[in-house]
């Protein structure tokens, strides 16, 4: 058995923490998530987000856990502060400042925009290619679903307000705003170009989330309009639209099958239509096709196939999000109604602590709570 040393073991216990959270940060056996912690913190650093717990909280709690550690108060705000100006922890946006864990996706890997090096989008490939590509969907629960772009859409579909993005934006009343795609900007560095668009302002984000990322500069405030301008923009270069997976999502991610890091990620399984959560799929009455195949290209999860000059779907890889219905000329292809619905929770705090509920069971999971609580209170 190897013997850690003190570093590597403070590293190692900041990644076993990390993987306590919904979107869990598993070992490999390359040790690559470990190169990824020490990427992100120094050892010092590092100890101090071990100790952090999953509610936010302030610094003055958090010192008087810490302190056997022989941190000064003083101390931890300069360093609380520095890990929140490098998006290594989650903090508040209003009043009093508070802190908390953060989970790798969603979460550190988004708030690295605007400091993105090619090493660290090496690292995270690596990552996701050797075990992270599994978080993407923990237990059937993806962290983003998938909802047909608007025009493949017609009256005849039943179609739930948690489906229709224009409804849902229409009667949103706060903040919006509208950043790079963290995914295609780290394709970027790395020399893996995007295949589909050249455009990187799509992903959208609401609520406190905007307000996070407008105040970190990484983000600007945009109003409906342009919204809506934005969703068209993404639709006509073919990209899936992706919120987040709850009634109330907090964010909007416009996305392609080469740099997204969930697409790619739900793509290494053998029936991804089986993971996503999605309420529509696609067929093609092939007496209207003409095999032009303006659809194979639109797919960004390879469903589309041409064979004798007709296109064909593959039901088990289709997600159902519309982009080869909207550009079929002879309206050959057509979206279609699950028979098994999916309502999505009601926000993503439901959303997480429904995973959390899969991954440790009622028992556990209420002990977790009932500890941080506790700790909340000291």
């Amino acid at each position: 058995m190897k013997i850690l040393s003190k570093e590597e073991n403070v590293y190692r216990k900041l990644q076993l923490e990390l993987d306590k959270m919904p979107s869990g940060f598993p070992a490999t056996q390359s040790g690559i998530e470990i190169r990824l912690l020490k990427y992100l913190y120094t050892p010092e650093e590092a100890e101090i987000v071990t100790h952090l717990s999953m509610m936010k909280e302030s610094s003055k709690h958090l010192q008087k856990r810490m302190k056997k550690k022989g941190i000064s108060k003083s101390k931890l705000d300069r360093i609380l502060n520095r890990l929140d100006e490098k998006g290594a922890i989650f903090s508040s946006i209003k009043g009093n400042k508070k802190y908390s864990k953060p989970q790798f996706l969603v979460g550190i890997y988004e708030l690295q925009l605007g400091r993105l090096t090619k090493e660290f989008m090496e690292y995270f490939n690596q990552y996701e290619n050797e075990i992270f590509y599994k978080e993407i969907v923990p237990y059937d629960m993806p962290q983003v679903r998938t909802i047909p772009v608007e025009k493949s859409l017609t009256p005849g579909h039943n179609v739930g307000t948690y489906d229709d993005i224009r409804y849902y934006v229409e009667r949103y009343d706060g903040s919006i705003a509208v950043m790079d795609c963290i995914c295609r900007t780290g394709s970027n560095l790395i020399g893996e170009k995007c295949k589909h668009t050249d455009i990187l302002e799509v992903c959208i984000t609401f609520r406190g989330t905007a307000q996070r990322y407008i105040g970190r500069g990484n983000a600007r405030s945009i109003d409906k309009k342009e919204c809506f301008e934005i969703l068209d923009k993404a639709e006509a270069a073919g990209l899936v639209l992706q919120p987040s997976n709850s009634r109330e999502p907090v964010f909007i991610c416009c996305c392609c099958g080469c740099c997204c890091a969930a697409l790619k990620a739900i793509k290494k399984f053998p029936r991804p239509a089986e993971l996503y959560n999605s309420n529509y799929f696609a067929q093609v009455n092939q007496e209207l096709c003409i095999g032009c195949e303006k659809c194979l290209n639109r797919c960004q999860m390879g469903a589309i196939t041409i064979k004798d000059k007709l296109s064909t779907i593959n039901l088990e890889r289709c997600i159902g999000c519309g982009l080869c219905v909207v550009t079929c000329p002879e309206r050959a292809i057509q979206l279609y109604n699950t028979k098994r619905r999916f309502i999505p929770l009601r926000n993503t705090l439901y959303f997480y602590i429904r995973i959390l509920y899969k991954k440790y069971g009622f028992w556990k999971l209420l002990k977790m709570g009932l500890k941080l609580l506790f700790r909340k209170k000291i």
